[in-house]
């Protein structure tokens, strides 16, 4: 996944630790013995088989002889009654407790839920569109608010009917801000190599982790290249197979004498579709950065600099000599006492201070060495006694600017100073920094929002003036305050979206309204709700982040009063907003906090309720889970054995998400072997709705037409065995059969651009077509022949398959 991705405009609805002996024990009734599930009638007669739902639907629990259901469903759930409404709310502790009520005021206020967002009789829908929408919108979430998750990347399958192509946004930058990075720009070694390969190739990629000034290497390198600073601009994209869609979409991105910088996240692209890059870039006379957070593989000669981390002192350095020589230049405010003289005895005190090593540490990103450089050129004046203050007020930077901007340190006298405490105005200055990077219409419709929860936690004696379609955005946000990103480097969005110009802002402002300003919790957090029951998914998805980072500061009372909420809702969207905001909270590395997650989420996972149940089922599909793939997968399969589960795709949502990790593949592999087999027909139901999420992604850049269950099945007997058996389960059942026949075609198109994929299939689906799916597979592969008359492995099987 890009890290650079902006959010996708995309209105998708819906949506760990070994459980603890206690926890209820999972569904083991069994309808038919594990060897005889998958035999098939010689005589075609009518009869109850795998993959046909059990008595109630595909989203009905399970009955027992005597007609119960089964033991995992809620006991409030079964008699068909709300769990909010019962009379004592059981608390993941195991403590009982008074229900709250709901608010009967806002019943109005939230948009009519779908059959999929509330908790009826009807299945959930899987779609793999959507699995695969979660799951970038997690990878972006944990890449911008922090956190060192197992991150995941997938690659959609291409077939020879229709290539999935990534769609790019082309952003230009700044020409300003790149020379005066070039102008401090300090050189790691063996840039010289890089600089000499770029002009050979055009292409350049820099493998390094976050933080350690690639961005600026990339940059300069490029700026170089061209000749002048006018002439970067960056590639944002949503998609994967980024580096193929490039050489695809070379004349609409390449321009001759330009250079373009692309963020790959993890994705590191083979040999070929470098090769193929840099001859694109030739013909184009432009010059292309990758940029690939390195994962350990070696560098590909001559594209690859692996991209050292400076000497953060040296960049320290640099910037706070150019903060001082700008502090003299424009009129040192503390006097006439700033020499240069003086400036060069000063920044041999900061550099000698051994504070200063301890602040820049190890680990410390580079580009906060700026920003620390500029608070330092502040004390130039001050005893060298009071320098230690410097540290404090950098690391405490960006409250100021909040504050300033919320009208919270203005004087109150002049008029601009009142508007600024107007709490409508600082409730569309809240929401502004809250929604950072998303669309300006996004923007307008949460700000009115949240006016609206803070006039309602007002006391006034008239209606004030409702500021938000009077005022422009140059007014509503001022230009110079530290808030707004420049106005250059976002000419060219389409839609327009809010920009910040320090993404830490978000936290901040979280932090300040949360513990300054008290009277706006409430308002907030009924904000929260009423964003969290958005249309549009990218929407819901922000609400759950800025609770996740609620949670960071005060996790027992946000838990409480919000996310637990959600976790124990009928509503999908709810359940799914409670595992984004667990994973947001994770995302601070803090121990502590690492720690009450992992024990809340196992609460849930062992909770007797299943809308709890499923909460958890979706927190381990995101980095909640995706740090510890084994310890996960055993709490999946104790989660998916239960009839709790059986209507919801939060199990298999789960599984894919860990098989798309680095290290996932295997263990997931092996687990669907295992639950296809399994004694009670739920686990086998999880393990097709896995298959065919998983089933359209591909090895990667290099096998772009090869399956990535294929592959690992290709030199493994017993996985190609469960491959086999999963694939007859999934073509058989009435709930998922129709998206299995279209994964089949999307395979079958796929071999004819792999010889070694097409070989496999060729035997493969023979021992899939069971004599029960002979017919109907001679019927699908008929249509898609006279679809595909090209497709060479469809006519191959179906003439196989016709000689029986």
């Amino acid at each position: 996944m890009s890290t650079t991705a902006d959010p996708a405009d995309n209105a998708f609805d819906g949506g760990a630790p070994t459980p603890r002996a206690d926890a209820p024990h999972p569904d083991n009734d069994r309808t038919d013995a594990a060897a005889s599930r998958f035999a098939e009638p010689d005589d075609g007669a009518a009869r109850t088989a795998f993959g046909e739902p059990p008595d109630g639907g595909e989203g009905g629990a399970a009955r027992r002889p005597d007609g119960d259901r089964d033991s995992g469903a809620a006991p409030e759930a079964q008699d068909g009654r709300d769990e909010r409404d019962t009379r004592y709310d059981q608390e993941e502790t195991g403590r009982p407790g008074p229900s709250r009520p709901r608010d009967p005021s806002r019943a109005q206020e939230q948009p009519p839920r779908t059959a999929q967002d509330d908790d009826d009789n009807a299945p959930e829908p899987l779609s793999h569109e959507r699995f695969d929408f979660i799951v970038g919108q997690s990878s972006r979430n944990a890449s911008v608010y922090g956190g060192h998750g197992n991150v995941a990347v997938a690659f959609n399958l291409s077939t020879g009917a229709v290539r999935a192509t990534a769609e790019f946004q082309q952003t230009p930058l700044g020409a300003r801000d790149t020379a005066w990075r070039h102008r401090l720009y300090q050189r790691p070694p063996g840039l010289d190599r890089l600089a000499s390969g770029l002009a050979d190739t055009h292409l350049a990629v820099l493998l390094g982790q976050r933080g350690s000034g690639r961005d600026t290497t990339a940059r300069v390198a490029l700026a170089d290249a061209c000749g002048g600073s006018d002439r970067l601009s960056v590639l944002h994209s949503a998609g994967t197979g980024l580096a193929q869609a490039l050489v695809e979409r070379a004349d609409q991105h390449l321009t001759r004498g330009h250079g373009v910088i692309l963020d790959l996240g993890t994705e590191e692209p083979g040999p070929a579709v470098l090769e193929a890059l840099s001859l694109r870039a030739r013909e184009r006379g432009a010059y292309v950065g990758l940029i690939v957070e390195s994962t350990g593989a070696d560098a590909q000669p001559p594209y690859a600099f692996r991209h050292p981390r400076p000497a953060l002192k040296k960049v320290l350095e640099a910037h706070l000599r150019w903060a001082l020589e700008t502090r003299r230049a424009e009129g040192c405010p503390d006097g006439d006492g700033c020499t240069h003289q003086s400036e060069q005895e000063f920044l041999k005190q900061v550099l000698e201070d051994p504070r200063v090593d301890r602040e820049l540490g190890a680990t410390l990103p580079v580009r906060k060495a700026v920003p620390l450089a500029a608070t330092l050129a502040t004390y130039l004046h001050r005893d060298a006694e009071e320098l230690g203050e410097a540290f404090g007020a950098w690391r405490d930077r960006l409250r100021p600017v909040v504050r300033s901007f919320l009208g919270l340190t203005s004087p109150a006298s002049d008029s601009a100073a009142t508007a600024a405490h107007d709490p409508p105005w600082q409730a569309l200055r809240i929401a502004y920094i809250l929604c950072d990077e998303l669309a300006l219409s996004d923007f307008i419709r949460a700000s009115t929002l949240l006016a609206d929860e803070v006039l309602r936690a007002e006391n006034r004696d008239e209606t004030p003036v409702r500021p938000v379609f009077e005022m422009d955005l140059d007014q509503l946000v001022p230009p110079g305050m530290g808030v707004a990103a420049e106005p250059d480097a976002a000419l060219s969005d389409n839609p327009r979206r809010v920009r910040l110009a320090e993404p830490e802002l978000v936290p901040v402002v979280i932090e300040v309204i949360w513990h300054g300003l008290g009277w706006l919790r409430e308002p907030l957090l009924g904000w929260l709700r009423r964003l969290a029951a958005d249309q549009l998914e990218r929407v819901r998805s922000r609400a759950a982040v800025i609770a996740g980072l609620l949670l960071r500061h005060d996790f027992d009372s946000v838990y409480r009063d919000l996310v637990r909420d959600w976790a124990r809702s009928s509503s999908v969207r709810d359940r799914q907003n409670a595992a984004l905001a667990m994973a947001a909270a994770m995302a601070a590395d803090d121990p502590w906090l690492t720690e009450r997650v992992n024990r809340q989420v196992a609460d849930w996972a062992t909770s007797p309720r299943r809308w709890l149940q499923d909460s958890a089922a979706r927190a381990y599909g995101t980095p909640v889970g995706t740090r510890n793939v084994p310890a996960t997968l055993q709490a999946l399969q104790a989660l998916g054995g239960r009839a709790a589960l059986a209507r919801y795709v939060s199990v298999a949502y789960a599984a894919a998400a860990l098989f798309l990790t680095a290290d996932g593949a295997d263990p997931i592999a092996d687990a669907l072997g295992r639950w296809i087999c399994a004694d009670n027909d739920h686990l086998p139901r999880h393990a097709v709705r896995t298959l065919l999420v998983l089933g359209p992604y591909a090895v990667g850049p290099e096998l772009p037409s090869r399956p990535k269950l294929v592959d690992l099945a290709m030199g493994d007997p017993r996985r190609r065995q469960a491959l086999v058996l999963l694939w007859q389960r999934a073509l058989i059942d009435p709930a998922h059969s129709g998206q299995a026949w279209q994964l089949v075609r999307q395979w079958l198109l796929a071999a004819d651009e792999d010889e070694d994929l097409a070989v496999f299939l060729d035997e493969f689906m023979e021992q899939v077509c069971v004599p029960r799916l002979v017919s109907r597979a001679r019927f699908h592969l008929g249509r898609w022949a006279r679809q595909h008359p090209k497709a060479s492995c469809v006519a191959r099987i179906l003439r196989r398959l016709g000689r029986e």
